[in-house]
């Protein structure tokens, strides 16, 4: 099957590689001159199933409030004429209970598990470099009561097979000696050994020249200007080298 995917980003050439590997024919449609050269490249890589606690748990209505008036919540809402917005926002809020906030936690948890076994397969099977850290992502707190509601976050996590660490400032600054000039000012902070980071513009270039190689089609410097469709079919990709067709 000839498979035609917008965007060279992160998740279309690793949709184009998955793809090719079951058989099918890829071509890869990206803007920029080259993969990687948007949000892909500001990505910061992190590949955490440690921070899977969903955002849409009972006190996100609150913080949202507050976030009309204040600029410092970790949750922002801004008022808008669009009408998507507020039927979107009604979708969350419906999400925000203690049960439903749970339970997307843990199938949150569970898939980031399994995309993190995926990654590891593939960088072992196509021997990437792309500056990979195992050494585990630390989360930091400046208050006591910040650590304690965070770590009491991670319990659920923990519970689902996660392996988290609480631990105080000397061992944070030891692993970090960058946070030195912050000592007296971090309450502690909550490991997970298992997360990694890395550099998600030199994995996903790496992953389009394997893609190439094998015979797929990344075509850079096309922008698409819209799709020709047929009731619920669409017939063709509208680009401004002219119009681009596959059978998905």
């Amino acid at each position: 099957m000839r498979v035609l995917i917008l965007g060279g980003g992160v998740v279309g050439v690793t949709t184009a590689y998955q793809l090719q590997k079951d058989g099918h024919e890829v071509t890869v449609l990206e803007r920029e001159n080259a993969v990687a050269e948007g949000a892909s490249w500001g990505n910061a890589g992190m590949i955490a199933p440690g921070h899977s606690v969903v955002w849409s748990s009972p006190a996100a209505p609150k913080i949202l409030m507050k976030s009309l008036f204040l600029r410092d919540q970790a949750l922002r809402f801004r008022l808008s004429a669009d009408p998507h917005l507020y039927t979107w926002s009604l979708k969350f809020l419906k999400e925000c209970t203690a049960a439903r906030a749970r339970r997307n936690t843990l199938l949150k948890h569970r898939l980031a598990v399994h995309s993190q076994q995926v990654l590891q397969d593939v960088v072992r099977d196509e021997a990437i470099d792309y500056d990979r850290t195992d050494q585990g992502i630390l989360y930091f707190h400046r208050s006591e009561e910040a650590l304690r509601r965070g770590a009491a976050n991670m319990r659920l996590l923990e519970e689902d097979g996660q392996e988290i660490r609480v631990i105080g400032e000397d061992e944070i600054i030891r692993r970090e000696p960058a946070l030195a000039s912050s000592k007296g000012r971090i309450a502690g902070g909550i490991l997970c050994p298992t997360d990694e980071t890395g550099d998600s513009a030199k994995f996903t270039r790496a992953l389009a020249d394997i893609v190439i190689r094998r015979g797929g089609r990344i075509v850079t410097g096309t922008t698409v200007t819209g799709l020709d469709r047929q009731g619920d079919t669409i017939r063709a990709v509208q680009t401004d080298k002219g119009d681009m067709t596959a059978d998905l």
